[in-house]
C-alpha cells in the first residue's frame, strides 16, 4: 500500500488528465441509466423557456420564471447543441459534472495529485445521486461548477500573489453562479471575506482587500449589463418583478428560514446520511488546518464555502432535495483535502493509511449509491418526488401529440410544464406555474396575462390538474375556461382532467361521444 500511495503523487500530466478523462466517462456512462426519466418540472420549465426564446418570444414578458436567466440561456445552448428533448438534458447535467469534477480536483490538489485525484473520485461516485436529485442538471449543479471553480482558483494562491486577471475571473464566476440563483451571492461572499480577512503569505491586506474590491465590482457589473439589457429591451419592469419582488415574497422572512435551517432534521436530513463522513472530514481537516499558520486560509476557506452553501441552501425557506446538492462539491474537494493534508503531515510509515481511509470512503459511498441502479428510471422519479406526477405528464404529453392536429396546442392548468415538452407543443401562455397566479404580489397581473393570452390563442384543449380543477375555486382564469371548454368523455388521465373547447376543430373531431 506504502508502494502504491508514494507514486500517486509524482504522476505525470498525462497519467492526471487520463484519470480525469476516465472518471468523466464514469458519469457519463452511469447517467445513460436515467436518460428516459420523466423529468420534474423545474428542468421541464426550462427546457420549454429555452425552446421558445430560441423561437423569438421574449423573457419575462412573455416567458414567465422567478429565476435569473442564466438557466434558460444554458437550456437554449444546451438545445442548440443537442435539440430539443432529453439529450440536451442528458449532455447539460453531464458537462456540468465534469466541469465541476475538474474543478473538485484542483480545489483538493494544492496539497498533493492524491488529494485532488481522491476528490474526484468522491465526486464521481457522489455527483448523480438519487437522494440528492443529482443526476439531473438543475440551477444547483451549474451553480456549484461556477463555485468550485472560484474556490480552487482561490485555494491555489499560496505562496504567490494574484494578478487582477485571477480576481476578474472569480468574479465573473460568482456573477454567473448568482444569475443562476441570486442565492449564490452568499457563498461568494463569505470567500471573499475570508480572503480579505486572511489573505495569502504572498499577499498584503491591502491587495487582497482590492482584490475583493475587484470581484465585487464585476459581479455589480455583470448584474447591471443584465438590468441595462432588459431595460433596454423595454423589459426592465417584468424582469425586477419575476426576479426580485415574486422572490422576495416566495421566500418570505430570510431570518425565520435561516433560523430554520439549524433544525436537525433539515440541517442533516436523511439524504444527507451517505456524506457525513465527508463532512466530518472536511470540517476536522478544516479546523486542523486552523492551528497552524502556513494552513490557517485553507480552513478558513473551506468554513466560509460550507457556512455559505448552509445560507444559499436556507434562504428560500424549502429546503428541496436538490439545494442540498451545494454541500458536495465542498464536501468531497475538502474530504480530499484533508487526506492529502493528513498525508503530508504523518510519519512516513504510516502515510499509506490516509489512502486506505480514502478507498474505504469511495468504496462505501459506491456501495450506497449501487443499489438504485436496480432501479427504472420510472422509480427514480417515483422515488426522488414521491409521486407520479411526472411519469403521468411524459405520457399524457405524448398521448396530446397525437390527438392534436398540426399547429393546435392546449394550455394546462397546474404546474405540470412537462406536457408541453413531452408533446413538443408551443404553449399558448408563457405562464406554465398556478403558483404566482394564485398567490404572491404578481397574481392579479399574472392572471390577466394568462387571461388575455388565452383570448387570443383560443386553444383546442386545457389540461388540468383535477385538484385545482374543482367547482368550489374561483379564479379568473378558471372562470374563463369554464364558460368555453367542456370536460371530454371518460376525461380522467391520472391526476389530469381533459377538457375540450366547445364549437372548437377538436370538438368536431371527437365528435358527441368524445
Amino acid at each position: 500500500m506504502r508502494g502504491i500511495a508514494s507514486l500517486v503523487p509524482r504522476a505525470h500530466g498525462r497519467q492526471i488528465l487520463a484519470a480525469l478523462v476516465g472518471l468523466g466517462l464514469v458519469i457519463a456512462v452511469v447517467r445513460l441509466h436515467t436518460y428516459d426519466e420523466p423529468l420534474e418540472r423545474d428542468l421541464t420549465s426550462y427546457a420549454v423557456i429555452a425552446h421558445e426564446l430560441l423561437g423569438g418570444r421574449p423573457l419575462y414578458s412573455d416567458l414567465w420564471d422567478h429565476k435569473p436567466p442564466a438557466i434558460h440561456a444554458t437550456y437554449a445552448i444546451g438545445e442548440l447543441l443537442a435539440g430539443y428533448g432529453p439529450a440536451s438534458v442528458y449532455l447539460l447535467g453531464v458537462i456540468a459534472a465534469v466541469l465541476t469534477l475538474v474543478g473538485v480536483y484542483h480545489a483538493a490538489a494544492g496539497v498533493g495529485v492524491a488529494g485532488g485525484l481522491w476528490a474526484a473520485s468522491l465526486w464521481t461516485a457522489v455527483s448523480s445521486d438519487l437522494w440528492f436529485q443529482a443526476n439531473q442538471p438543475n440551477t444547483e449543479v451549474f451553480i456549484n461548477a461556477c463555485l468550485i471553480w472560484a474556490f480552487a482558483l482561490m485555494m491555489r494562491l499560496e505562496g504567490r500573489a494574484a494578478g487582477l486577471g485571477r480576481f476578474a475571473v472569480i468574479g465573473l464566476l460568482f456573477a454567473l453562479a448568482s444569475l443562476y440563483k441570486q442565492v449564490a451571492l452568499a457563498p461568494a461572499a463569505a470567500l471573499l471575506v475570508a480572503h480579505g480577512a486572511f489573505p495569502p503569505a504572498a499577499t498584503s491586506r491591502r491587495r487582497a482587500v482590492a482584490d475583493v474590491v475587484l470581484a465585487s465590482g464585476v459581479i455589480a457589473a455583470a448584474w447591471g449589463a443584465v438590468l441595462g439589457y432588459f431595460a433596454a429591451t423595454g423589459r426592465l419592469s417584468a424582469f425586477v418583478d419575476a426576479v426580485f419582488a415574486y422572490n422576495r415574497a416566495y421566500a418570505g422572512s430570510l431570518s425565520t428560514n435561516l433560523a430554520r435551517g439549524l433544525h436537525p432534521s433539515l440541517l442533516v436530513p436523511t439524504s444527507l446520511a451517505i456524506v457525513l463522513p465527508l463532512a466530518v472530514l472536511t470540517i476536522g481537516g478544516a479546523l486542523i488546518a486552523l492551528r497552524a499558520a502556513e494552513s490557517r486560509r485553507i480552513g478558513v476557506l473551506f468554513l466560509a464555502l460550507l457556512g455559505g452553501a448552509y445560507v444559499a441552501i436556507a434562504l428560500p425557506r424549502f429546503f428541496h432535495a436538490h439545494y442540498y446538492q451545494l454541500w458536495l462539491p465542498p464536501l468531497t474537494a475538502g474530504a480530499g483535502w484533508a487526506i492529502g493534508f493528513a498525508t503530508r503531515r504523518a510519519a512516513w510509515r504510516y502515510a499509506w493509511l490516509p489512502h486506505a481511509l480514502a478507498a474505504a470512503l469511495v468504496i462505501l459511498v459506491i456501495v450506497n449509491e449501487a443499489p438504485a441502479y436496480r432501479f427504472t428510471p420510472e422509480d427514480w422519479s417515483r422515488i426522488k418526488y414521491k409521486s407520479e406526477i411526472f411519469i403521468f405528464s411524459k405520457e399524457l404529453g405524448h398521448e396530446l401529440d397525437m390527438l392534436l392536429a398540426p399547429g393546435e396546442t392546449f394550455y394546462q392548468w397546474g404546474n405540470e410544464s412537462g406536457l408541453y415538452f413531452a408533446s413538443r407543443r408551443s404553449p399558448p401562455t408563457g405562464t406554465f406555474f398556478v403558483f404566482p397566479l394564485v398567490v404572491g404580489p404578481l397574481a392579479d397581473d399574472l392572471s390577466a396575462r394568462v387571461v388575455a393570452d388565452l383570448t387570443r390563442a383560443q386553444p383546442e384543449l386545457v389540461v388540468a390538474l383535477q385538484i385545482a380543477f374543482r367547482p368550489e375555486f374561483s379564479h379568473p382564469v378558471l372562470d374563463w375556461l369554464r364558460l368555453r371548454y367542456r370536460p371530454i368523455h371518460d376525461p380522467e388521465r391520472g391526476p389530469f382532467l381533459l377538457l375540450v373547447r366547445r364549437g372548437g376543430r377538436l370538438e368536431a373531431r371527437l365528435g358527441p361521444t368524445g
